[in-house]
Formats: C-alpha cells, structure tokens, sequence
C-alpha cells in the first residue's frame, strides 16, 4: 500500500495510471487508513496527486541523480499514518501540506503541473512561485529588454506588482519598502516594478523582504520556500533566502527546498542538527540573524557556492566530534566530485573551505 508499504509507485516513480481511485491498490487495503482513503473520492485524487508529484521530484535540482525527496517522503507518510479516527481532517491536511511541498520542488520541471496545485494551495504565495519559475528560465543576468523576453517580463511584472504597491503603501509594510529604498552593501535599490529586470541581485533583493508580508497561507505550516532548482540556475537567488531585518522578521523570510530537493546529504543534515542543538544561548532579536546566516551557509554548501578560501584549522564546536566534521568533509568532497564534476583535489578544497565557514559562522550570536 502506498502510505504504509512505500509502493513503487510513489519511491521508485512508475507512471500513475488513470484511474479514480488512489495509487494503491484498494482491494487489498487493510490498514483503517487506507480504507479510509479508499473511501473518500478526495483523498483518493490527493493521494493520486502526491504520486505523480513525487515522480517529477525524485530526481535532484541538479538534473542528475537522486533527490533527497525519499527521505521527506519516508517522513510525511509517517505523519499520515499518525493520523486518528475520524481521518479524513487530518489526512486532508497531512496531504495538502505534501503536495504543496512536491509542487514547489517539481515547479521548475512541470509547471503545468505543478502551477495548479500551487494556486489552490497557498494563492497568496503562488504568484511569486511562478514568477520564479519564469526567472529562471533566462540565462543568469539575463537582457529583460530583450523583444524574446517581453512576454515573460509582462507577466513577471504583473505577477510582483501588487507584492510592490503594498511595500510602498501600507504602514505596517514600511520597513520592508524602507531596505528597498536604501542602497545596501551592494548598493541595490528596488524603487519601482522596472528595477527588478537590472539583474538577478536585484530580483532576489526584491523576493528577500517580501517573506514577513505575504498574506497567511489558508493551512497552517504550508511552505514558503523557493524551489532550489531555480537557486541552482541564479545562484544569487540564495540571496533572497537570508537575513535581512535583523529581528525576529528574519524567521519569515523565504525559505527554499534544498535539504530535499538536492542530492541526500545526511553527514551534513546531522552535523547542522547538532549545530543547533548545542547553540547557545543569544540575546536580542539579532540573534535570528545568526540563525539564518547559518542556514544560509549549509545550503550554500550543498549548492557548492561557497568560496574555498584558505585552508585553516576548524573552530571546535560543542557536542560535535572530529569524527563527525571528518565524515561531512569526506561526504562533501565525494558530493562535489559526483554532482558538479570538481576533480577530487578541487573538491576536497572546496569541502574544507564549506566547512570553515559553517563551523565559524556556528554558535554566533549576532
């Protein structure tokens, strides 16, 4: 059964038949969740759904090989089958909340697909999803003034113009309109809908205040992420992921997908759980910052953007072993080597240069 026996078909990605049913087989259910799902002709199509999404999502942001969708799939038919009597409320949601996150990841790939599903599920954010989609398909820094380019730039505008005019027009936006005005260490403005065409810093300027005022999702946990496949087209796009209030606004900023959408890291994701774990404790709202820059750090990690740097001793960490930043350092370096083609002594430059930054940004408190 699909929920409880992880069937080929939503783990190893077989085509999804037509049918009305879900994408197990209902005659031989047996579990009082599957029943329960075969019963109900809504959950039956969301879980048919969740099938043909996972199925574009399984392969990695980078185009080649595994994505680690099959661990964040493990966990979210764990959470269906947590689900009591009466079901159907809690398997709507669990269902609802999974097919947003697969629809995000597999945006780029299928956005006839996925479009749709992102409009029901969380409307407030998915006109900024599909801008991002368009985004990401011109070249990096791409000539928005380009006659090919006029009807994706139309649409763009359209999409993120109501998203700027409330920036610029409700008081309790100000702060966020304010970032936009000033030139920052980069000296990006972002005045009007035009500015966002100069180039891709610009465009994840914009995409990076908008996170804290943004309309709530109609489910409660839905995602706000940025499809990482679009991060690893704009690597500037990473931009728009990290701090920049300062305060606890930084908690709202868009996320993006990467821990699931690129290739299975499980060295680093036990390293960065550990990391937090032992943080300690911070004063002030700045201490978001913090948090946020970190985070940013481990995904440029797995993206391979960090800047390799001299190679130095490793600031110890609390409650984090030499064996576990070995066992992340030699992973990375297989990692670069395997899915960005580094030869091995440029990988394992690469590695130790992600991991100084990570393990120097870690425990800061601003």
């Amino acid at each position: 059964m699909f929920l409880f026996a992880l069937a080929p078909l939503a783990l190893a990605a077989a085509p999804v038949p037509a049918q009305t049913g879900p994408s197990f087989a209902c005659s031989t259910a047996a579990a009082l969740t599957e029943k329960a799902i075969c019963a109900d002709p809504k959950l039956s199509a969301l879980d048919r759904e969740m099938a043909q999404l996972f199925a574009i999502a399984k392969e990695n942001a980078f185009g080649s090989g595994p994505s680690n969708q099959l661990a964040a799939q493990r966990t979210a038919l764990q959470e269906m089958r947590a689900c009591k009597p009466p079901f159907a409320a809690c398997l709507l949601d669990r269902y609802a909340l999974r097919n947003q996150e697969l629809a995000i990841a597999a945006l780029l790939k299928a956005p006839a697909t996925a479009l749709p599903i992102l409009r029901r599920g969380d409307p407030a954010f998915a006109p900024i999803l599909e801008a991002v989609q368009l985004w990401s398909e011109a070249p990096v820094d791409a000539n928005w003034s380009a006659p090919e380019r006029a009807k994706s730039r139309t649409r763009i505008a359209a999409l993120l113009q109501p998203y700027l005019t409330g920036l610029q027009t409700k008081p309790d936006q100000s702060f966020g309109a304010s970032i936009l005005r000033e030139p920052g260490t980069d000296g990006v403005t972002v005045k009007t809908i035009d500015d966002l065409f100069r180039s891709d810093r610009h465009f994840a300027t914009f995409l990076n205040v908008l996170g804290p005022y943004v309309d709530e999702p109609r489910l409660s946990g839905a995602p706000r992420t940025l499809p990482c496949g679009a991060i690893v087209r704009h690597p500037r796009l990473l931009d728009a992921t990290g701090p920049v209030f300062g305060s606890t606004m930084d908690n709202f900023v868009f996320r993006n997908d990467c821990g699931d959408t690129l290739p299975p890291l499980p060295s680093l994701g036990a390293l960065q759980t550990k990391l937090f774990h032992s943080w300690p404790e911070c004063e002030g709202t700045i201490r978001y910052m913090a948090y946020s820059s970190f985070n940013r750090d481990v995904d440029a990690a797995r993206l391979g953007t960090l800047e390799p740097g001299k190679a130095k001793l490793l600031p110890a960490r609390k409650d984090v072993t030499k064996a576990d930043v070995a066992n992340v350092e030699r992973d990375l370096t297989a990692y670069y080597v395997t899915y960005l083609h580094r030869a091995p002594a440029a990988a394992a430059t690469m590695a130790r240069g992600a991991l100084s930054r990570l393990m120097t940004d870690a425990h800061q408190c601003e």
